[in-house]
Parts: structure tokens; sequence; C-alpha cells
């Protein structure tokens, strides 16, 4: 936008400035024109009576004298006749006009002749004609570059100081631009100063009312969801208690189905804070990727899952929310696991000054048109990755991504399956995901 405007005030500048001095040069002309012609009458006239009040003898010396101290000069008609002349500008077209209309129309006029530049001026004296030339005439319209040159340095202060001036109205629009995109990142709004133009104040009035509701709505969900969370955990605890407990004739194999459908129930419920929760009140911190993914793997390899890690080409150290990331490659394990076929590789790599983690497996993987529907909430894909869960753990890890200022994607995996890759940056607080 401050481009933008930039260019339309110097268009502005340029075309007024254009167009005054086009004007100017319009109702200047004729006034210069009568004046240059009656300064050549009053030369033409003196010059005409100084040679005739003067002896024949002496004229020579009074030649000679006006061309050296005045820089006029006389030549006979037929010497210098006339010749061709360009066309005339505005300018000289009035002063021939003005110089026929006072010494009659039989006035001959020249401009710039025989290499002498001047006004010609032809007159009568008795029988003979004479050439009169004038260097000093203003015979010529200005076209020196001066004040092209000053045109320029008026442009040039007056953008600056354009420049001032919109830069400070368009800040709090700035500011405003700023908070939307880390709104959308997923990170939490701060209020904007309600300042500037009267639109700009009410954009930013109407910007902080809606920051006021979305917290309002975030702090709701989040409370409803921890209660409803607390009161279901609390029986289904008793719940598994009592089945545990049950009497040795109920069939092992029902007691252990009750036991893993409470499981589930719990690790959904799980899965529901997860995906309120506000990873921003972790603080960054200075990690080693490979140590944590190690730890991470650890718990994985411990039950027999059948995991290749591979840290080899990843960097030493990376600022990021330890937490927040384990929670997103933990995600993607799982869903590899419960849809994937092995092997399964996990990779954290360097590329390009980012921290790369990959989750790869065998399974049917995910259709391309697909990719973005299944990052939406309580999205799941029954015919391409089977089916159970809650939907959520892929939209988790994208929104875990996105407040780190990093990217999601999910790709074929050549040869059959699914590419899971989460692109981060090297220290998520200089990409506003702190």
């Amino acid at each position: 936008m401050l481009g933008r405007t930039m260019l339309l005030i110097a268009a502005l500048i340029a075309f007024g400035h254009y167009a005054w001095v086009t004007v100017s040069e319009r109702l200047e002309t004729p006034v210069r024109a009568y004046w240059a012609a009656h300064e050549a009458v009053s030369i033409v006239n003196l010059t005409r009576a100084a040679l005739l009040a003067s002896h024949a003898n002496r004229r020579l010396m009074l030649l000679a004298e006006l061309s050296q101290s005045e820089s006029i000069q006389l030549y006979p008609l037929e010497m210098l006749p006339m010749e061709a002349h360009p066309h005339l500008t505005r300018l000289q077209q009035g002063i021939v006009e003005e110089l026929r209309r006072e010494l009659g129309p039989t006035t001959l006029v020249g401009f710039d002749r025989h290499h002498i530049n001047g006004l010609w001026v032809s007159f009568d004296m008795g029988p003979d004609r004479y050439w009169l030339v004038i260097p000093r005439a203003p015979t010529r319209e200005d076209r020196s570059l001066a004040w092209a040159g000053w045109s320029a340095l008026v442009l040039v202060l007056s953008l600056l100081g354009a420049a001032l001036i919109v830069r400070r109205l368009n800040q709090p629009l700035a500011d405003l631009a700023g908070a939307a995109q880390r709104v959308a990142a997923g990170a939490r709004a701060q209020r904007l100063a309600e300042e500037g133009p009267q639109e700009i104040a009410t954009v930013t009035r109407a910007f902080n009312s809606m920051v006021r509701h979305l917290e309002r709505a975030e702090n709701d969900r989040a409370m409803l969801l921890a209660g409803v969370s607390h009161d279901l955990r609390t029986p289904l605890t008793r719940l598994r208690l009592g089945v545990e407990m049950l009497p040795g004739s109920i069939d092992e194999h029902s007691r252990h189905g009750m036991i893993e459908d409470i499981d589930d129930i719990n690790a959904i419920i799980g899965q529901f804070l997860s995906f309120v929760r506000d990873e921003n009140s972790e603080r960054p911190t200075r990690v080693d990727p490979a140590e944590l993914l190690d730890n991470l793997s650890s718990r994985y390899l411990d039950n027999g899952h059948d995991l290749r890690i591979d840290t080899r080409a990843s960097p030493r150290n990376a600022v990021m929310r330890p937490l927040a990331i384990r929670r997103v490659l933990q995600n993607l394990i799982d869903n590899a696991l419960r849809y994937g076929k092995p092997p399964f590789d996990v990779v954290a790599r360097e590329d390009a000054d980012h921290l790369v983690f990959e989750v790869l497996d065998r399974g049917p993987g995910i259709p391309a048109e697909a990719v973005e529907r299944v990052l939406q909430p309580f999205t799941r894909l029954d015919m391409a990755r089977g089916g159970g869960g809650t939907g959520l753990g892929l939209a988790i890890v994208d929104r875990i991504v996105r407040q780190h200022g990093g990217q999601f994607e999910l790709e074929a995996r050549p040869g059959g399956g699914l590419v899971a890759r989460v692109r981060l940056p090297m220290d998520c607080r200089q990409t506003g995901g702190d």
C-alpha cells in the first residue's frame, strides 16, 4: 500500500507540475513576445536614427561602437539574403507578428541565421536595406534543463514528506495486518491501539472486539472440555477399577475387551484436551532434536513396534516448545502405526536452515485431493486409512506446526505409503511463534 500510494502521489505531482508549466508558458508567451518585439523595435528605431543623424564618414565608427558595446551588428540585406526558416515556435511567431505590426508588413524577421544567433530584423535607410542583429533579445523559448532539475528536486522533497505522512497513516493498518497474520497462524493476538484515521481506528476497534470474543470463546471451550474431561474420567476410573475387580467367573476375554474400551475412551478424552490445549503457554527452549526423537521412540521400541530412527543429518540444537513437538511426533507415529504398514521410518534432518521431521509408512496412503480435508478436526478417511480414532490427530499436528511458524505436508510415498513431513524454523521465536 505504501508503494502504491507513493506512486500515485508521484504521478499526481508530476502531472500537476507539467500542467502548471504548460499553462504558465501558454499564458506568458504573448506577454514575452510583446515586450521582446517592442525592445527590438526600440533598438531598430534608435539605431536607424543614430545612423541617419551621423555623418557618412563616422557611420563605420558608430557601427563598430554599437557592435562592441551593445553587441548589435549591421549587415547589408543583399550580403545575407533571406533563407528558408524552420518551423517557428509560438514565442517566435508572436514576435514576428508584433514586429510587423510596429515596423510594417514588409519587415523581414529571422532567427539565428547564417550561424549568427540572435533576432534578425530588416529596416530601410533611404534606398538601402539592412539586417539588424540583436543577440540578447529573448527570441527563443527557454528549453534548458534547469526547470527540470528544480522540478525533480521539488518532486523528491514532496515524496519524502508524503512518505512520512503515508507511513504514519498506514502504520496502524500494517499493525492490524501483522496481528491478523498471527491470529491466522494460531498465536494469541495482542490488542492494538485504536488510533490513526477514523476508518482505520474503526477497523482496529472491530478487530479488538473480535479478539476479545475469540479469547472468551477459547476460554469457555477449554473450561467446558476440562470440566467434561474431569466429570467423565472420574466415573471411567471407577468403572475400570470395578471391571478389574469382577469375580473370576467373568470371561477373561470379555474383561480385557471392556478394559480396552475404557482405555480408548480415556484416549479420546485426551485427544480432545490436546486439541484445545494452548501451546503458547509453554516457553520455547533450546533442545537437541535427535535426543528428543530418540527419547520418544524408545517407548515404541520397547513395546515391540518396528520403528527405524534416522537422526544422522539432524541439527545439534533448535529452539522450540519440546512438549508440543513431542506431541506432534507422537501423533504422527501413532497415526502411522494405526493406519499404515511396516516398515515405519522416522527421520530428523536439517534442510536449508529448517528442521525437518518425516514419518514414513507403507500403508494405503491418503489421496492428494483429500489431504486438505484430513487436516480438519473430526475428519477420518475410512476408505483411505481405515476407521477408528477421533479425527483430531492430524489437526493437532497442523495447529501446533503453524504456531511454530512451520509447514505440515502429507504426500504419497514413492512405492506406496505416506510421507508426513513437518518443516520447522530453527528458532520459532523469530517467526512470531512465541
